[in-house]
């Protein structure tokens, strides 16, 4: 494997490719739909009231001004009895005021998952929830190893470690956020990198190759697109001990509704860039 070292552009805005939607400060009960493109449903820290979000999407997301209280801290929201999430709620006892319902196109969603947060300024410091479901489809495909040897590309910039076994991260970029910059360790034979939005591939024979900045620059909501390698609005990953440069695309498949698309390291057979 070639010797690189990668070169990371600012991965500190959250919302790129993203529409971003403001929830109203009126303490009222308002609607907001988010049929159609990925939207980014944005919670400030003001009394919004009870509101319902309907065809919330697989490629949709929460942006809160705090943390929701995660009773057991396992990264999953579950909303109430009654389908209401107290999205202002700092323990069992503080519920907070304002209240949200979430629907999908003909099902409630009744569980969100914790994505992490950036630490930043404003929107860009918000913490980011999305459906559950999206990582949860992938714990019983048998090929992406279970529950265990599953890992979830949080919106910051972490380290992921693949050794010890057959691992699969999942970067869930057709939500329209910059998922950070961040380094894989140990990505060979046997793991896997799944997206929701297939990425840019320049030469159409099923290989992903890195730029001259030696990283993965990951296509957005809207990609793939020609211009997805100079902007990187997913994020950046550096593929590191071993050095990669390039990853093959084995193919997509279709789990509860959510589409994804599976890369692999390359091999002996692989095409050169």
């Amino acid at each position: 494997m070639v010797d690189t070292v990668p070169k990371f552009r600012s991965n500190e805005k959250l919302i790129v490719s993203a529409t971003e939607v403001q929830i109203t400060a009126n303490s009222g009960s308002d609607i907001y739909d988010g049929a159609g493109a990925s939207k980014a449903f944005v919670f400030n820290n003001v009394e919004v009231g009870d509101d319902q979000l309907q065809n919330f999407g697989y490629n949709d997301s929460i942006l809160n001004y705090q943390k929701i209280f995660d009773g057991n801290d396992d990264g999953f929201i579950q909303f109430g009895s009654n389908g209401v999430l107290d999205i202002d709620r700092t323990s069992k006892k503080k519920a907070g005021q304002d209240q949200i319902q979430v629907t999908g196109e003909g099902y409630l969603v009744n569980e969100l998952r914790y994505l992490g947060t950036k630490g930043g300024e404003g929107v860009d410091g918000m913490h980011v929830y999305a459906n559950s479901a999206t990582l949860k489809n992938l714990w019983s495909v048998e090929k992406f190893g279970g529950r265990a040897n599953i890992m979830e590309n949080k919106v910051g910039n972490e380290t992921y470690d693949f050794s010890g076994g057959d691992k699969t991260l999942l970067v869930d970029n057709a939500l329209g956020l910059n998922m950070g910059q961040d380094v894989l360790t140990g990505f060979g034979a046997g793991d896997k990198l799944v997206t929701t939005a297939k990425l840019f591939d320049n030469t159409t024979n099923n290989v992903v190759g890195f730029g001259k900045n030696f990283v993965l620059d990951v296509s957005g909501a809207e990609g793939p697109r020609s211009d997805d390698p100079s902007k990187g609005p997913g994020g950046q990953l550096d593929f590191s001990a071993p050095d990669l440069t390039r990853i093959k695309f084995v193919g997509e498949e279709t789990h509860n509704g959510v589409t994804y698309y599976v890369y692999e390291a390359p091999d002996a057979a692989t095409p050169a860039l």
